[in-house]
């Protein structure tokens, strides 16, 4: 999934009194903290120098994870220190994915927070979470490794929403005694949201796929199948490799912006789509007939694979099930009391609030991507997938099994190292 922090009515505030206090395990201090807070560094002519050459390094490591998020991109894992956090100051927790944990931390410039980075294999928080990276265990052992036990007096802990399809709150407290709230699912939103006192409005929640979050998913696919195609063909016919590699550029930004509005066979149109264009360039261009079969059928091979994980690399696709088919949320009205565990994870605002009856409703189960928050984080099992012969997926079943890199529910979560113990 692309990458894609994370209740309300904490009373938490945006700044704190400064002090660390307690010990712990080992703390890491976010970039610059050391000259906020008066502590020896450069000359003003060296700070310059050093700040220039920071945001230049920032913006590399941006281009680059952007262009080839495909990849893990891990950071250290352990308690990071932004601004000057106490004993009161929020504690939020992210994947150890380096991209995410550098913008999380410079969107939070100004705020006062202990940041716990939690091992998940170096990927962004929803595919981690997604995947069985990013679940209960790691946070469970982030929280208790970290050492931010013995320096809040607190016990609630601020997670991104999107990893709320792997980690159950419930189970985080039942086993760390510490209070699991989702936050906002955009880092740039964590200021206000702490500032209200962890309030969160409906734009938090909802998770966006316009046109910026398009092209980046382009160039996220463009970036390494370019280079793929482009090395392989450069290997047998040189003079068709720059082409080759434009024309995959070209259809990843096609497949981002037009394939989820395309009917029918989406695959053949876009396909058949750039084949025609392809072969027109090649014929205008006096190409042989080798290189317009190349640019007949190029296209269509081009499309299947920067099709392979759509489903995995936008929020528009719902994720499937074990044998592919559609499954479709349903909701027990009669186990349902009012929590609004699935109103607040849930990234396409498919549920509204009944205050006055305490309950839940299913007003746009269309809208419906499939990810599991809601049935992961119901305390009361009230939530349930159906498939298409009317079968029930049980809540036990969507927590133990994550998905793959096709979308579908097949990669199994271990259960605790104390049960395999036991068992």
């Amino acid at each position: 999934m692309a990458a894609r922090l994370a209740d309300r009515g904490l009373g938490l505030a945006a700044r704190a009194r400064p002090g660390s206090g307690g010990r712990g395990g080992r703390v890491r201090r976010a970039p610059g903290d050391a000259l906020a807070r008066g502590q020896p560094g450069p000359g003003p002519g060296g700070a310059g120098l050093v700040s220039a050459l920071s945001a230049l390094g920032g913006l590399v490591r941006d281009v680059l994870q952007t262009a080839f998020r495909l990849a893990p991109w891990p950071t250290a894992t352990g308690l990071r220190v932004v601004g000057s956090p106490g004993p009161d100051s929020p504690v939020l927790l992210t994947a150890n994915y380096d991209f995410t944990v550098r913008h999380v931390i410079r969107a939070l410039r100004g705020c006062d927070v202990w940041l716990v980075v939690a091992p998940a294999k170096g990927i962004n928080v929803w595919c981690a979470a997604g995947a069985g990276h990013l679940t209960t265990h790691q946070v469970v052992t982030a929280l208790k490794t970290s050492g931010v036990a013995d320096r809040v007096n607190h016990r609630d802990v601020i997670l991104p929403q999107l990893a709320a399809t792997g980690v159950e709150g419930l189970q985080v407290f039942r086993r760390a005694r510490w209070r699991v709230r989702f936050g906002p699912v955009r880092a740039a939103d964590i200021p206000d949201y702490l500032a209200t006192g962890g309030v969160k409005s409906d734009a938090m929640r909802r998770v966006e796929f316009g046109l910026r979050d398009r092209l980046e998913m382009a160039a996220v696919w463009a970036a390494p199948v370019s280079l793929l195609v482009g090395g392989l063909t450069w290997v047998f016919r040189p003079v068709w490799a720059l082409p080759l590699a434009l024309l995959a550029t070209i259809l990843a930004v096609a497949v981002f912006l037009v394939y989820d509005q395309l009917p029918g066979p989406r695959q053949l149109l876009l396909g058949a789509g750039g084949a025609l264009a392809s072969v027109a360039v090649v014929a205008v261009a006096g190409g042989g007939l080798p290189a317009l079969a190349a640019a007949l059928l190029a296209p269509f091979a081009l499309v299947a694979l920067l099709t392979f994980d759509y489903a995995g690399s936008t929020p528009t696709e719902g994720s499937g099930g074990f044998d592919g088919q559609d499954w479709k949320i349903r909701l027990d009205p009669e186990r349902c009391e009012g929590v609004y565990s699935c109103f607040e994870v849930c990234p396409e605002a498919v549920y509204e609030k009944h205050e006055g009856s305490r309950r839940v409703e299913l007003a746009h189960d269309e809208r419906c991507v499939r990810c599991g928050a809601c049935v992961v984080q119901c305390p009361k099992d009230a939530l349930f997938f159906e498939d298409g012969q009317g079968g029930r997926i049980e809540p036990a079943t969507i927590r133990q099994f994550k998905l793959n890199l096709a979308g579908k529910r097949t990669v199994a979560v271990p259960p605790p190292p104390e049960e395999q113990k036991s068992a």
